[in-house]
């Protein structure tokens, strides 16, 4: 879990990442150093993001997808990530992210109403951490996939969203909703396979 001032809420720190942005837009690199300290968890978040809208930045499944699986492998093993060097230099224009970020902090802050720390067996049990990252792993993944196939983005994207959001804020209904999904995007993919 990560543990924020609370002064500044998730929403709040990732709507001012987009006034952070350089008007020629950011590579995945510099969007690593613009994050920071608040790591894996608001990355992989981010990174989701652009799937969980109508429509999807076109072919960024692949990079994003990739740099999900690499973090959380990272997480797992308490090493710093190793990402390629295509996904590394990945850009994104300003204007993409911008709404990316900030749609993201619009569904944030609607989830912030509801969302506490709670079940904490769940949350702050140290193996979840990893059983976490490998579900999210297997999510990513299933992103990655290029498939002609309605909902394929967007289910998996939904089960690291809640995922993500149940470990940010310690709750452990949102994780469990996130296994939920999770066990809905495996019973999709194993249907249309």
């Amino acid at each position: 879990m990560i543990v924020t001032s609370k002064k500044l809420k998730i929403s709040d720190f990732i709507r001012g990442l987009s006034s952070d942005i350089p008007e020629e837009g950011i590579s995945f690199e510099d969007f690593l150093g613009l994050i920071g300290e608040y790591g894996i968890l608001i990355t992989s978040l981010i990174l989701v993001a652009p799937f969980l809208l109508p429509v999807s930045i076109p072919g960024s499944s692949l990079p994003f997808g990739l740099a999900i699986i690499l973090l959380n492998i990272a997480g797992i093993f308490n090493n710093s990530p190793v990402i390629p060097k295509m996904v590394m230099e990945y850009r994104v224009s300003k204007e993409n992210f911008s709404k990316i970020l900030n749609g993201m902090a619009r569904a944030l802050r609607g989830v912030e109403r509801f969302s506490k720390p709670r079940l904490s067996i769940v949350t702050r049990n140290p193996v979840m951490r990893y059983v976490n990252a490998a579900i999210t792993i297997i999510c990513a993944f299933l992103l990655m996939l290029p498939l002609p196939i309605p909902l394929t983005d967007f289910l998996p994207a939904y089960g690291i969203l809640f995922l993500m959001l149940g470990s940010i804020e310690g709750d452990g209904y949102v994780l469990i909703a996130g296994y939920l999904l999770v066990a809905v995007t495996i019973s999709y993919f194993t249907f249309m396979g």
